[in-house]
């Protein structure tokens, strides 16, 4: 459970609410609620009713969704200060993916109407919700791009880049099996596993089960091209 200090402190943490006043983070602190998930535990589900925006403050969350052929698409994942359902504040309807824990997670919850009332009285909140959703757009155009002009061996490496910077230290919890990370990637579980032994043929990584420790921090950035 959250206190109210480290619950206002994780809101002023996200790009979405970082702009918002004391009051009005206590305001919405007030309103939230702390959950706890167990690894693979469903937080979302495809489909149901879409009317709260999640803060994670602990732990990681996967998005995905089903394919035509029943298997699970990795769509993005989540760690802590960023946000979930920025889209149901805006409108409500239905959840697009599910979403998962990939190992004990903690969260906050927080009601569309409890943002939405902050939005109305607040220009800046709702300036600050529209850059939210335009940084959202951004990063989905640019995952898109790099599957279009990055190879598979590259968009890994800009993976383990990113994990790295995230996690502020060389090794690294991906929390993902291969065939996640391919589902991530938009590759196969086989050219994953290529690529990661590759790395570690160079010794750039040292590969531990999911386990992660990058050795030429700048030869991989050179390779990702990042």
């Amino acid at each position: 459970m959250l206190d109210d200090d480290e619950a206002v402190a994780l809101l002023r943490a996200t790009t979405l609410l970082k702009e918002l006043d004391e009051e009005d983070l206590r305001r919405l602190a007030a309103r939230a609620v702390t959950r706890r998930y167990r690894r693979g535990q469903v937080v979302f589900t495809e489909g149901e009713p879409a009317d709260t925006l999640l803060v994670v403050a602990q732990g990681r969350l996967k998005v995905l969704t089903k394919a035509d052929d029943g298997r699970d698409h990795v769509l993005n994942i989540h760690g802590p200060r960023e946000t979930i359902g920025e889209l149901n504040i805006v409108e409500p309807g239905t959840r697009s993916a599910s979403v998962e824990a990939l190992e004990p997670s903690t969260a906050l919850v927080l009601d569309r109407t409890a943002v939405w009332e902050l939005v109305k009285e607040r220009p800046a909140v709702a300036e600050q919700l529209i850059r939210a959703l335009v940084a959202h757009v951004r990063r989905l155009t640019g995952a898109n791009a790099d599957l279009v002009f990055l190879d598979l061996p590259r968009r890994v490496a800009k993976l383990l880049l990113m994990r790295t910077r995230e996690a502020g230290r060389p090794v690294i919890e991906l929390g993902l099996t291969q065939t996640e990370i391919a589902s991530l990637l938009g590759g196969s579980r086989q050219s994953v596993n290529q690529a990661l032994r590759e790395f570690e043929r160079r010794t750039w990584i040292l590969s531990e089960g999911q386990t992660i420790t990058i050795l030429q921090l700048d030869r991989l950035r050179r390779f990702a091209g990042d």
